[in-house]
């Protein structure tokens, strides 16, 4: 089995960084800085920023400097709007097919019964992890290897999202969020896709309003 390269877990531990706002947006990254903290030297650092600020979690102000991204309210519903046309497109195959791929669904069930337990003992901090597992649950059951690759791609900006969004969720609210995602599942099941529809684009209107800048 290969071992990930200097580089590449650098690149995974600055990442989560950005994601989780341990680097807080719009931040000053330094790379100096930043190599002491997670104890490499400054090359990987480096070619993992160069990465990081290629793919839009660090953006580069001449003459100050490198920053952590810091997304506007109408970026992050611009996001949300590109995440809805692709997640409607990944239920509607999902409907289409579902008969075929019924042990892929029960991978996604089993992940709300997961988020569920996380709210009962109050690990919110995982809600943001099951929200992501169940999203590309769902694509890989398409397997539409283009869908399944954007939805990927835009996944950790909606991390950020997530963590925006949730900054001030009560318990009541957490549970909102997962009794939408059991009814889009539970439509799919069903192969209600006026349903399963309806559902996704609640909780994505839900997200708009829930996040404060």
């Amino acid at each position: 089995m290969k071992h990930p390269s200097l580089r590449d877990q650098a690149y995974a531990i600055i990442k989560n960084k950005l994601l989780h706002q341990e680097i807080a947006p719009g931040e000053r990254i330094r790379e100096d800085i930043l190599a002491e903290e997670i104890s490499m030297s400054r090359t990987p650092v480096r070619e993992a920023v160069n990465q990081l600020t290629a793919e839009g979690f660090i953006s580069y102000v001449p003459r100050k400097g490198l920053f952590a991204i810091e997304l506007s309210r109408k970026e992050l519903e611009d996001l949300l709007d590109v995440r809805l046309s692709l997640e409607l497109l990944s239920v509607d195959r999902c409907i289409n097919i579902i008969d075929d791929h019924e042990q892929q669904l029960g991978k996604v069930k089993k992940t709300l019964e997961e988020w569920e337990l996380a709210i009962k003992n109050k690990r919110y901090d995982e809600c943001n992890s099951y929200d992501s597992e169940f999203h590309l649950g769902l694509a890989y059951i398409t397997q539409n290897i283009k869908l399944i690759t954007f939805l990927k791609d835009i996944e950790s900006f909606m991390q950020i999202a997530r963590v925006t969004e949730k900054k001030h969720f009560t318990e009541e609210m957490y549970e909102s969020s997962l009794k939408e995602h059991k009814e889009i599942c539970a439509a799919i099941e069903r192969k209600d896709k006026e349903t399963a529809f309806n559902a996704l684009r609640e909780n994505i209107r839900n997200m708009k309003k829930n996040i404060r800048i």
